[in-house]
């Protein structure tokens, strides 16, 4: 299919500023003791052919491009809703799913303790028989670069206590759309700085980049699986938003119907 070779060429599995360390690290800081834990992220598209409904009375599943992450101290350093995309990659993820360059700019964001994208999907382990479950397979094999219905992503950052972790994906049948985190990131410790685990899909949200001018979900032929090159739909410029206070808003179906994200604490 055409948008598998535009992303796949776009795509890369970067990482950008994350020292080796093991979970429950201590390392020394002004004289302190810090602890640093390491988290495993999961990031599964879980849309199904009937999830987005479509204008013409069809429905379709929803790809996803690869993810963009930050593990930061400060706000959300991807993006600050209400304001215009600054130039560090944005437009390139939200449009054509290019993350390599959003991911690099990150790392020299202040407030930023790393930064990186991951794009190699996996699929799940599955049990055939009484036999013991296959491990997780590789979800590459058709040449596809986007994460498809079923698949998942899978990476692990480092974090200390009061450290937050954001994250962005393109959705494949917008213009510019994304399923990312809001202004301030997930808290990935609590107020006694326990590290939190379990499903955090309810942190993020759908958001408008504002870079392109859209069309009907699922329809446009400028849109990120139906483009002929990256940013081939009509520009704009225009303060990023909430999805549902874009055109066409209403047409989205929530975030859980396309995406399960979780954490877990990685062992010693």
């Amino acid at each position: 299919m055409r948008h598998r070779a535009i992303v796949a060429a776009a795509l890369s599995c970067a990482t950008v500023g994350i020292a080796p360390a093991t979970a429950a690290q201590s390392t020394a800081r002004g004289g302190a003791i810090v602890t640093v834990t390491r988290f495993t992220v999961r990031f599964e598209n879980v849309s199904k052919p009937s999830t987005l409904k479509l204008s013409t009375g069809r429905a379709v599943a929803i790809p996803l491009s690869a993810v963009v992450w930050a593990v930061h101290a400060a706000g959300n350093p991807i993006f600050t809703p209400g304001k215009l995309d600054t130039g560090l990659g944005l437009k390139g993820l939200a449009e054509a799913g290019m993350a390599r360059e959003l991911a690099a700019n990150l790392g020299s964001v202040a407030g930023v303790r790393a930064a990186g994208a991951f794009d190699k999907s996996m699929i799940p382990r599955i049990t055939i028989g009484g036999m013991n479950p296959r491990k997780p397979m590789a979800g590459t094999a058709d040449g596809s670069s986007m994460l498809e219905s079923g698949r998942y992503y899978e990476f692990t950052v480092d974090a200390r206590p009061g450290d937050r972790l954001s994250l962005a994906s393109m959705i494949g049948q917008s213009n510019d759309g994304l399923i990312a985190t809001g202004p301030e990131g997930i808290a990935l410790f609590d107020a006694n700085n326990r590290p939190v685990t379990g499903n955090i899909t309810a942190q993020l949200s759908l958001w408008d980049a504002g870079t392109e001018v859209n069309e009907a979900p699922g329809l446009g032929r400028n849109q990120g699986v139906r483009q002929a090159a990256a940013h081939a739909g009509d520009p704009e410029r225009r303060p990023i938003r909430a999805m549902a206070d874009a055109e066409f808003g209403a047409q989205w179906p929530a975030v859980g119907k396309m995406v399960r994200v979780t954490v877990r604490v990685e062992k010693k």
